[in-house]
């Protein structure tokens, strides 16, 4: 009987070793800041940092670093994403040049993302558009 447990113990250890592949930031639940956009790094003086999010019902939300936007997205099994940009609160701050250049991008063609070394890369047609790093929501105040 203690053989008959042992080797049923042994044997829920062999299942509970095998895990299933799970990324630390997935495009879905994760806070992506903004870092770079067209290849080129943006500034860190905001009050809030750009960010977007994507949701499990296809929705985008984030913040243009003073302003609020949101729309809608899509994505299949071979990495191709579309982005439907909707719109965004209208006031107005001090550093407006990211905002302009942040919707710019949004509107793009964007068909395709990479999630690659915790940051997230969105590109139309092989080239990169813009660059986040990912911060986990539970880990956001």
């Amino acid at each position: 009987m203690v053989a008959t447990i042992l080797v049923l113990l042994c044997a829920s250890c062999n299942t509970t070793k095998k895990s299933v592949k799970s990324e630390k930031f997935p495009l879905v639940g994760t806070q992506w800041s903004l870092f770079s956009l067209e290849g080129e790094e943006i500034s860190n003086d905001f009050a809030l940092r750009p960010f977007i999010t994507f949701d499990s019902t296809g929705q985008i939300q984030g913040n243009l670093g003073c302003n609020t936007f949101f729309g809608n997205y899509s994505v299949n099994k071979k990495h191709k994403m579309t982005i439907s940009y909707q719109g965004s609160t209208k006031r107005l701050c001090g550093q407006m040049k990211v905002e302009r250049q942040f919707i710019t991008a949004l509107k793009r063609d964007i068909n395709s993302y990479q999630i690659k070394d915790e940051e997230l890369i969105l590109s139309s047609d092989g080239e990169e558009i813009m660059r986040f790093k990912g911060v986990n929501l539970n880990e956001v105040e």
